[in-house]
């Protein structure tokens, strides 16, 4: 059976989120990882390989791949089309400035970057991608070259904040699957800006989950990643907020960028049909303009 739904992104838009409420759906098939990257990174591995790390799908009305990496890149849509014209696409987006700053965070993360490269506009100039990945309108515009407008959901994580049930109704509504379905994750809260005090405790704990799956114990590991107790002991004991540590974005930094991404907001709004968008971004563009 051939893969029938991406979830294309973009990058620090709670893809997360969307393949979390989908994972535990009982009539879902998603790849277990997230983040496959098959249709950017890996398409010369070829079909076979991509459809084999699914396993049992017998029992899924949608199967599907949940990979951020695919909305920016440039031969992803032509890619995926060929593969199956009837995909349905989920994009999910937020505040084009803030997915910007929290894509640095992430960086930081990751140990991509030091220094003085630290500050967020010292990143910008370091990373050219943060700004480049939050034109979103002009990367929809690939995928609306080759897919139809009625098969691709856009949802936006501000949405997810205020509504989870709604917009994971809405999302199980796109891909044909029953809407009543309650996720564990909904109302989870995804901190992408949390660092490790202690990289031993974290990889020690890693080991012993993926020794645990081994032995077959994958529901276990999975209930025992889900108790809140548990999650705040990790969280309290061995983890810190990059926000605390990383300065925020200077006010000059916020307006320079919200004049650097105007006319792609005021596209995107046109792409989706819509008078306005749920962000910050949006609201002071359109306070300044009167």
């Amino acid at each position: 059976m051939k893969i029938d739904f991406l979830g294309i992104g973009a990058q620090k838009c709670a893809s997360t989120w969307v393949h979390r409420v989908l994972s535990d759906h009982p009539e879902v098939a998603v790849y277990p990882g997230k983040e496959i990257d098959f249709f950017s990174y890996f398409y010369n591995f070829g079909y076979e390989w991509y459809e084999k790390h699914l396993g049992d799908i017998s029992a899924a009305k949608a199967i599907g791949d949940i990979s951020a990496s695919y909305f920016s890149d440039i031969a992803a849509p032509d890619r995926v089309f060929r593969y199956n014209p009837d995909m349905r696409i989920v994009l999910s987006l937020r505040d084009p400035i803030e997915r910007a700053y929290s894509n640095h965070l992430n960086e930081v993360k990751l140990g991509h970057v030091t220094g003085q490269n630290l500050e967020f506009e010292r990143g910008l100039e370091n990373n050219p991608m943060y700004l480049m990945q939050s034109y979103y309108a002009k990367q929809l515009a690939r995928w609306l070259a080759v897919f139809p407008r009625n098969q691709i959901l856009v949802i936006f994580q501000e949405d997810i904040r205020d509504a989870p049930f709604e917009q994971a109704q809405n999302l199980y509504r796109f891909l044909g699957v029953a809407e009543d379905h309650k996720s564990w994750f909904l109302e989870k809260k995804v901190n992408e800006s949390l660092i490790n005090k202690n990289t031993r405790l974290d990889h020690f704990l890693k080991r012993l989950g993926k020794l645990g799956r081994s032995f077959g114990g994958r529901e276990v590991v999975q209930a025992v990643k889900r108790n809140d107790w548990i999650r705040r002991l990790r969280r309290n004991h061995n983890q810190i907020e990059l926000r605390q540590v990383i300065p925020p974005i200077r006010e000059e930094t916020r307006v320079r960028l919200q004049d650097m991404l105007a006319n792609d907001m005021c596209e995107l709004a046109h792409q989706l049909g819509r008078k306005d968008l749920p962000w910050p971004s949006w609201s002071a563009l359109q306070q300044r303009s009167k």
